[in-house]
């Protein structure tokens, strides 16, 4: 299966009058119908596309921004980044969500979040309906997700995060995480990063068990190299979440994650170059192996990804990536008889005025 498509988002944000501003932003997918499958014959990839494999646009930002000293507060369809509901970036559009999101950054080297979320919209999102319709958070019978967070920097080089997440008929999640910045010189130095999160679920949603992670990176001109690792525990038939997003987990790949496996463990290496030496100001290479596993699900999936980011100037920016999933033992092909490993490859370009 295959597809194209060319689109965007087309977004408008008015200038701050008395600590208000106005956005809303227009998402669009056009598709390429020469460069798609066709739907008759199965041969359409929808990922771009809706669940019909059709072209579609929708209004996925439309928010009211209040700022009064160091009290933030935004409502309205809109982009969240916290560790369980994030933008998820993978296809052509980031998740979008309906919330009131307040942030409070008065507290020195702290910043406080509180709110509430009740649907969304994006890849991420599609069950029954498609990435184009805001749907509700969690399961049908869900009245949306209450979240509340501190990140601390206060200390040097020490940054620190917690959070929770209360997922009305699904479960309660706790997530944490800390980074230690170790300087050797200018340009060498080691970070070492440590996570765990807990899901205790509601209405045998399924969603229980705990996730633990450790990671460092070490750090010298302008190159860095990485090494991750996530367990997961759970009882039969449980297994912890990604969320609403991609999920906080160090081992996350550009496709794959430890989300929906029971007991999964992951272990990641990566590289990082820096090319501004090499007179690319603004653009870094990154290379990245992945290695996903669930004994209890017969899951083994290896993933390579090579992305190029660019900063080209303060108006444009934009990322190319190419990632390689390799699954031999057929766990993510829907009907389970055949290698459903695959390649996708994704350029964005993003231009600011």
């Amino acid at each position: 299966t295959y597809g194209t498509s060319i689109g965007g988002i087309l977004k408008y944000e008015t200038a701050d009058w008395n600590g208000v501003k106005l956005g809303v932003g227009a998402y669009v997918s056009q598709k390429l119908h020469a460069a798609s499958g066709d739907v008759d014959e199965g041969k359409i990839n929808t990922d771009l596309f809706d669940m019909d494999g059709k072209s579609y646009a929708y209004v996925g930002e439309a928010y009211v921004d209040y700022t009064m000293g160091d009290l933030n507060l935004k409502v309205g369809r809109q982009q969240i980044d916290t560790p369980f509901a994030d933008t998820d970036d993978i296809r052509m559009h980031p998740n979008t969500f309906e919330a009131a999101i307040a942030t409070y950054s008065g507290i020195e080297g702290t910043t406080l979040v509180g709110g509430y979320v009740t649907r969304w919209a994006g890849y991420d999102s599609e069950d029954t309906l498609s990435k184009e319709k805001f749907k509700k958070l969690g399961s049908d019978n869900s009245n949306g997700v209450a979240v509340v967070g501190i990140v601390n920097e206060s200390m040097e080089n020490l940054a620190l995060q917690a959070w929770y997440y209360n997922i009305d008929e699904v479960a309660d999640a706790i997530y944490a995480d800390a980074a230690y910045t170790i300087p050797f010189s200018e340009t060498m130095g080691l970070e070492l990063s440590a996570q765990a999160a807990n899901f205790n679920e509601e209405k045998a949603s399924g969603m229980d068990g705990n996730v633990y992670g450790v990671g460092a990176a070490f750090n010298v001109g302008a190159l860095t190299l990485g090494a991750a690792y996530n367990k997961a525990s759970n009882d039969s038939g449980k297994s912890v979440s990604n969320g609403f997003g991609g999920g906080p987990y160090m081992t996350s790949m550009e496709e794959m994650t430890i989300d929906g496996y029971e007991d999964a463990k992951a272990y990641q290496l990566s590289a990082e170059l820096d090319l501004a030496d090499a007179g690319l100001e603004g653009v870094t290479l990154t290379a990245l192996y992945g290695d996903f596993k669930s004994t209890p699900a017969d899951m083994h999936v290896k993933e390579f990804d090579i992305i190029a980011s660019l900063e080209l100037s303060e108006a444009i920016s934009g990322d190319i990536s190419y990632a390689m999933v390799d699954d031999k033992n057929k766990n993510t092909s829907e009907d389970g008889l055949y290698d459903a490993g695959y390649d996708r490859f994704l350029v964005r370009l993003n231009y600011n005025f």
